[in-house]
C-alpha cells in the first residue's frame, strides 16, 4: 500500500514538473501582466485623445492586442511546457517590446541616425528582448516570483491610469457628446408623402457626393499658386454642371464644415449647449455619423455607401449600409506605428498590407481602389435600390505624396519636391479624378445621377502666423482658407435656387427641393471661424469681411 501511494505521489510530482506525457503543466502564477501591458499600450494612446476617441474607436485595437498577447503567452507556454511565473515574465518581455516599440527603441533609433522606419534599431531591440529572456530563464524561482508580482503591479498601474483618465473625462465632459441627438434632428425632416412633395417618376436617381479636402477656388489657385484650372471648370460646365464660383465654406474646419453640410443647417445648437466644452470634438463626429441627409434618403429607399478617409470623422459611418475606407483608421494607424509592425513592414516587400502603415496610412493604397469601386457601383445599372454615395478624398490635402498624374512618391521624394509644389500637383491630380469620375458617371446607360462636388475648406495660408486666433487673421488669409470649389449636377437642370455664392450648408436643401418637391428654406450663405482647437464652438462670423474683399480689389 505504501509503495502504491509513493508511486501515485511520484506521478503527481512529475505532472507538476511538466512531463511531456501529461502535457502542459500549471504552476502557481497569476499571468495578468502580459494582458494588462497589452491593453495599457492601447489605452495610453486613447488617453491622449479623449476629446475625439471613444471606446468604440479603440475596440479593434484592444481586440487585436489581446489576441496577440494570448498567442505570445500560449506560444511560450507551449515551448516551455509550463504555465508558470517564468512563462508570464517572458511573455511580458516580448509583448512590451513589441507593443511599446516606439517608446522603448525610438530614442535608440535617433542615436543611430535612423529615420521614420525605425529599422536601424531593430537588431538591438531583438537582442535586448532575447538577452532578457535568457536572463529570466537562468534566474532562481524566488526571483522570478518576485518579478512576476512586481510586473503585475506595474501593469495594473499602466492599465488603471488611462482607464481612470477616461472615466474622469467621461464624468466631466461626456454629456457634451449628447449636444447632438440624431433622433431629434431627424424628427424635423419632412416624412415621405407629406406636404407638397412630389416623388420622382420611377426609380429616383443615384446621388454621388464627392468632397475633395482643401480644394480652393479658381481665383485662389491662380493668385496664390499660379495654377490655372479653368479647363477643369469649363469641362464641368460643358457637362451641365452649375458652378458656384464665389462659394465659401461655411466653416474653416473639416469637422464643422461637413457637419453643417449633413445637418443642413448651421451649428448654433452646439454653441448654445452649456454642457459642451470647447475642446470636445465628439459631438461633431456624431453629426458626421447618424446625420439628417442619411436619414432623409434612407427613408426614401436609398442605400448609403461611404468611402471614408483615415480620419476619424469619416472613416466609419454607423448608419451606412456599407463602409469602404480601404485602410486603417486614424487611431489604429497611429497605434500600429508605435509597435514593432512599423519597422517590420518597412523591411518586408511592398505588398498592399505592408504599405498600409506607410506615410499617411498608405494613402496611395486607398484612392485608386475607392475610385474603381465607385465606378463599379455606377456600372451595375439600375437593377438595385438607388444609392447615396459619399466619398471623402484627402486631396489636395497633405501630406503631398501624389504626383499630378497619380503616381505615389516616397516621403523623401515628396520632401524634396516641397509642400507648395506638392499642393499644386495634388490639385492637378484631384482635377484629373474629378473629370474621370464625371465622365464615367454620366456616360453610362440609364438615367444620369445627381453629382455634388465640393471642398470642405481651403488650404492653410502660407503666411499664417501660428497662434493667432483665426478671427484675427488678415481678410485675405481667411479668403484663402474658405474660398472653395463647389459644383452641382442635377439631371433635370433645376438650378433655380442655386447662385454663384451657394454654400454647402444649402446643398441638400436645394437638392431635396428639386428632386423630392420639399420646401426647405434656403439659408443665408455665411462663413464662420473658431479661434483655435480649445474653442471649437466659439463662432465668429466673417461673411462681411469676405464679401468686402472683391470691392476693395475693384477700388485698387
Amino acid at each position: 500500500m505504501r509503495e502504491e501511494k509513493k508511486s501515485e505521489g511520484t506521478q503527481q510530482g512529475q505532472s507538476r514538473k511538466g512531463s511531456p506525457a501529461r502535457g502542459l503543466a500549471s504552476g502557481r502564477s497569476c499571468p495578468l501582466h502580459p494582458f494588462l501591458f497589452a491593453m495599457a499600450s492601447v489605452l495610453a494612446l486613447m488617453a491622449n485623445s479623449l476629446n475625439q476617441v471613444t471606446f468604440f474607436h479603440i475596440a479593434p485595437a484592444l481586440g487585436g492586442v489581446l489576441l496577440f498577447a494570448t498567442l505570445i503567452y500560449l506560444g511560450i507556454a507551449f515551448l516551455r511546457r509550463r504555465f508558470d511565473a517564468c512563462t508570464s515574465v517572458i511573455a511580458s518581455i516580448w509583448i512590451v517590446g513589441c507593443l511599446f516599440y516606439f517608446d522603448l527603441f525610438g530614442p535608440i533609433e535617433e542615436q543611430l541616425g535612423g529615420d521614420f522606419s525605425l529599422v536601424r534599431s531593430l537588431p538591438l531591440a531583438f537582442a535586448a528582448m532575447a538577452l532578457l529572456t535568457l536572463l529570466v530563464l537562468r534566474s532562481p524561482p524566488g526571483w522570478i516570483r518576485l518579478t512576476n508580482l512586481l510586473l503585475n503591479a506595474i501593469a495594473a498601474i499602466l492599465f488603471l491610469s488611462p482607464t481612470w483618465e477616461a472615466a474622469a473625462w467621461e464624468w466631466r465632459k461626456g454629456a457634451g457628446r449628447l449636444a447632438y441627438d440624431a433622433d431629434r434632428a431627424a424628427a424635423t425632416l419632412p416624412q415621405p408623402g407629406t406636404g407638397n412633395q412630389v416623388a420622382p417618376t420611377g426609380r429616383p436617381p443615384d446621388i454621388y457626393h464627392f468632397v475633395f479636402d482643401r480644394f480652393p477656388s479658381q481665383e485662389i489657385l491662380a493668385e496664390h499658386y499660379g495654377l490655372d484650372i479653368s479647363e477643369t471648370l469649363l469641362f464641368l460646365e460643358s457637362r451641365g454642371f452649375h458652378l458656384a464660383r464665389e462659394s465659401h465654406s461655411n466653416y474653416h474646419r473639416t469637422a464643422h464644415s461637413l457637419a453643417s453640410t449633413f445637418y443642413m443647417d448651421y451649428l448654433d445648437l452646439l454653441a448654445e449647449d452649456p454642457a459642451l466644452t470647447g475642446d470636445n470634438w465628439q459631438p461633431l463626429h456624431r453629426m458626421l455619423g447618424d446625420h439628417r441627409v442619411a436619414r432623409f434618403l434612407q427613408a426614401r429607399g436609398y442605400d448609403f455607401i461611404q468611402f471614408g478617409s483615415w480620419w476619424t470623422g469619416t472613416f466609419h459611418n454607423p448608419v451606412a449600409q456599407e463602409n469602404r475606407p480601404h485602410g486603417f483608421s486614424e487611431f489604429d494607424m497611429l497605434y500600429l506605428r508605435r509597435t514593432l509592425l512599423r519597422p517590420l513592414f518597412h523591411l518586408l516587400p511592398d505588398w498592399p498590407l505592408t504599405l498600409r502603415l506607410a506615410w499617411d496610412n498608405g494613402q496611395c493604397q486607398r484612392v485608386e481602389p475607392q475610385l474603381a469601386e465607385i465606378k463599379a457601383l455606377r456600372e451595375r445599372g439600375e437593377t438595385t435600390r438607388p444609392v447615396y454615395v459619399f466619398a471623402h478624398f484627402l486631396l489636395p490635402h497633405g501630406p503631398y505624396n501624389f504626383t499630378s498624374d497619380g503616381r505615389c512618391l516616397s516621403r523623401q521624394q515628396s520632401e524634396e519636391r516641397g509642400s507648395k509644389q506638392g499642393f499644386i500637383d495634388q490639385t492637378l491630380y484631384a482635377s484629373r479624378i474629378i473629370k474621370e469620375l464625371v465622365m464615367h458617371l454620366l456616360d453610362q446607360e440609364g438615367n444620369p445621377p445627381v453629382i455634388l462636388i465640393h471642398a470642405d475648406e481651403g488650404p492653410f495660408p502660407e503666411e499664417r502666423e501660428v497662434g493667432v486666433p483665426w478671427q484675427d487673421l488678415p481678410d485675405e488669409q481667411l479668403r484663402i482658407k474658405t474660398a472653395i470649389l463647389n459644383a452641382y449636377f442635377l439631371p433635370e437642370g433645376n438650378y433655380q435656387e442655386l447662385n454663384a455664392k451657394t454654400s454647402p450648408v444649402n446643398s441638400f436643401r436645394i437638392l431635396f427641393n428639386a428632386l423630392f418637391g420639399t420646401d426647405f428654406d434656403i439659408l443665408p450663405d455665411r462663413t464662420y471661424v473658431t479661434p483655435d482647437d480649445r474653442h471649437l464652438y466659439e463662432f465668429h462670423d466673417i461673411t462681411a469681411r469676405l464679401e468686402r474683399l472683391p470691392e476693395l480689389a475693384a477700388e485698387e
